[in-house]
């Protein structure tokens, strides 16, 4: 008797959050849909009983356990091998569907052959909008938004969000967050690769979606509601690290890395020199206001690190995780 296809398969990665894995898949298997699906959970070396966890309570799971952290975009990735799905869904350990998010989404991408990739509304814990439709990442966008200088009305200050723009509409967009990412499998298919294994944390979705958009495929913003708290595991690995510095190199080290590897080694420099630029900015006004040393120490420890981590990297050439 021949198997039944399987409509999706949902990948998820976490580490040492068990408390929200449960209520990750309880939700998923709480869904209305009449998707033939799997879940496919990659636990990235936790030190809690988290598979023990799901293995007991949610026993038709595919588990992968790592002894080790391999960071987001390798867990994905290892997680991918064992997809039999028409479509993937990356969805993060602290994101919880609606019951009819997974059938909407689904019907979407099967009634726009056209679309390679479909990103929903991702509601906080506090019940507000967080960037969903989002611009690619540049040099100058970061910048703006770390001043708190963008205009979406305007081309030349556009950032990464335009958190002004109808989300109650479906969005054609550049990037979606990866904590819910719908893709199918054809179109992971057609590229060299799924997700950059460059990029240990950070900048993976944006990479992926630019990617796509470049084989001639569509991303798409869908209205519909994602609880999304945030922070999941960057938060778990900030506690372990002093003062979540780990997670401030996680960022900068994929920044340079997605900049290098999709455009060039001067939109690499481009970002490196707007750090030092900001930090120049806050620490002539900290100083000119009178105000504690600290923060201007703190702004030129942030280039200290990012001096080392273009260094090490070759200019985003190379990993250093």
């Amino acid at each position: 008797m021949l198997e039944k296809q399987i409509d999706l398969s949902i990948i998820v990665v976490a580490y040492g959050i068990k408390e929200l894995i449960e209520k990750c898949f309880t939700a998923v298997i709480n869904s209305t849909d009449n998707l033939n699906k799997e879940i496919i959970y990659v636990d990235n070396g936790s030190t809690d009983d988290s598979v023990e966890m799901v293995r007991e309570k949610f026993p038709e799971v595919i588990v992968i356990e790592s002894p080790v952290n391999l960071g987001f975009t390798r867990a994905n990735n290892l997680g991918y091998t064992k997809v039999q799905g028409k479509y993937v869904l990356l969805l993060n350990a602290d994101a919880f569907v609606g019951q009819q998010t997974l059938q909407k989404t689904y019907d979407f991408m099967e009634q726009n052959p056209d679309c390679g990739v479909v990103g929903c509304r991702l509601i906080g814990r506090d019940g507000q909008l967080q960037p969903s439709a989002r611009y690619f990442p540049t040099p100058w966008r970061i910048f703006l938004a770390n001043i708190g200088k963008t205009n979406p009305s305007i081309s030349f200050l556009k950032g990464v969000d335009d958190m002004l723009q109808d989300h109650n509409r479906i969005l054609e967009c550049d990037w979606v967050p990866g904590c819910y990412l719908l893709t199918r499998k054809t179109v992971i298919d057609e590229l060299d690769f799924f997700l950059r294994h460059e990029l240990f944390f950070y900048y993976d979705d944006a990479d992926f979606c630019l990617r796509v958009k470049k084989q001639g495929w569509k991303v798409i913003f869908y209205p519909e509601d994602v609880i999304h708290l945030g922070g999941g595991n960057a938060e778990k690995l900030a506690k372990l690290t002093e003062k979540g510095k780990q997670i401030a190199t996680y960022n900068l080290e994929a920044g340079y890395i997605y900049f290098r590897h999709n455009y060039n080694w001067f939109y690499v420099l481009s970002n490196y020199l707007f750090i030092v630029f900001l930090a120049s900015i806050r620490s002539l006004k900290n100083v000119l206001l009178f105000k504690k040393l600290d923060d201007v120490r703190a702004s030129w420890g942030y280039v200290a690190m990012a001096s080392s981590i273009l260094i090490k990297t070759r200019f985003g050439k190379i990993p250093i995780h």
